[in-house]
């Protein structure tokens, strides 16, 4: 999928990167925004019908240094962003609106200049989808109420109190197979930000950048994790299907920004004999696998981009190879949230909701 080749990407640009301060600061950044539709699927082609033109209003948090990880990112800056886009086909797809966070990651700064990755989630709406007698032609969304993800590049210039952007970025529409049609809506943007701070910003150089005790110095990290969800096949119009399923697996730690996971999955998922009848009982529901991923934290934050291959597999619906991407948050000392999208190679099976917890 073209989100996760980007944020391949993106993860290892920001392997390598030194660092520069900047005073933490408040800011509002307006970005209109135009692009196109991308059909990924041949039977999408009849909903491209013109530009996507749209805008997002920002509220903009500028990192100050005070956190170790402010120095490892070269002082990122983060927010919560309003989006609206007509997608160019308002007749069948109708607009889209949305309400996420996101972070930028520097791979350069200097002098008021930077170079950086975009990143974002949060909750999006359609007001048009998929109905078999008023609107049979939209295949890409099955509800109102979806997943945005969104990630990107820009080049930044800084000011003394203001700062202009020029960015690409790709965002996504899904509902995680919640239920079908879902075959996602992807926008390609080029945008234009324009960013006014509170205070004036501070663009000074150091030379040294300070290190803080780490919460947990050890290298090594176990976990196991609870996931539990719910997914729709085809044709539309059927029921939901449970799935549950345990986790095991452990980080190692690389560098501050680069952690290395490895782990085992046992699944229960009860659509899996139903998308492929034939002569199967319900307990070759079950799938066990096994993966590996890279993990990069930022602060309370795990994004993690993983693959992995099944060993107990006895329908294989979909193939015998799976992918895992998303993120986890920090949401007590040894607790995680966590909101990945499962999926093999292009297409996505489910979104895992779970709870992890951490052992050492």
């Amino acid at each position: 999928m073209v989100i996760r080749f980007l944020l391949s990407l993106i993860i290892c640009w920001n392997f390598c990167a030194s660092a520069q301060t900047i005073q933490r600061n408040y800011g509002i950044e307006i970005s209109p925004k135009i692009g196109f539709l991308i059909p990924h699927r041949a039977t999408m082609g009849h909903l491209l019908q013109g530009h996507s033109k749209g805008f997002e209003i920002s509220g903009v948090i500028q990192t100050d240094g005070r956190k170790q990880w402010h120095h490892d990112y070269l002082f990122p800056k983060g927010g919560i962003s309003l989006y609206y886009s007509d997608w160019g086909n308002k007749e069948v797809l109708g607009t889209g609106f949305g309400v996420h966070g996101f972070i930028t990651l520097p791979f350069i700064k200097k002098k008021g200049w930077s170079f950086a990755s975009r990143l974002g989630a949060g909750i999006g709406y359609s007001t048009k989808v998929f109905d078999q007698t008023d609107n049979p032609k939209n295949n890409a969304l099955g509800t109102k109420l979806n997943s945005l993800v969104f990630i990107g590049a820009e080049i930044e210039k800084q000011f003394k109190q203001s700062s202009i952007a020029l960015g690409m970025d790709m965002t996504h529409f899904s509902n995680g197979a919640v239920k079908v049609p879902n075959l996602g809506v992807n926008i390609a943007y080029v945008s234009l930000a324009y960013t006014y701070y509170f205070k004036e910003l501070d663009q000074k150089s150091i030379a040294s950048v300070p290190r803080f005790e780490s919460e947990n110095p050890s290298k090594w990290r176990i976990y196991s994790e609870l996931v539990v969800s719910t997914k729709q096949i085809y044709p539309t119009g059927g029921r939901n299907y449970g799935i549950i399923g345990i986790s095991n697996f452990a980080q190692y730690k690389v560098k501050p920004k680069c952690v290395i996971e490895g782990g085992v999955d046992a699944v229960y998922n009860q659509s899996i004999i139903e998308e492929k009848q034939g002569d199967f009982t319900t307990i070759d529901n079950f799938q066990l696998g096994a993966y590996a991923a890279y993990v990069l934290p930022i602060h309370k934050l795990q994004l993690i981009l993983g693959m992995g291959g099944y060993v107990v597999n006895p329908v294989n619906p979909n193939g015998s190879v799976y992918h895992r991407f998303g993120s986890r948050f920090k949401i007590g000392k040894n607790l995680y949230a966590n909101i990945t999208i499962k999926s093999h190679w292009a297409k996505a099976d489910y979104f895992e909701y779970g709870i992890i917890y951490r052992w050492k």
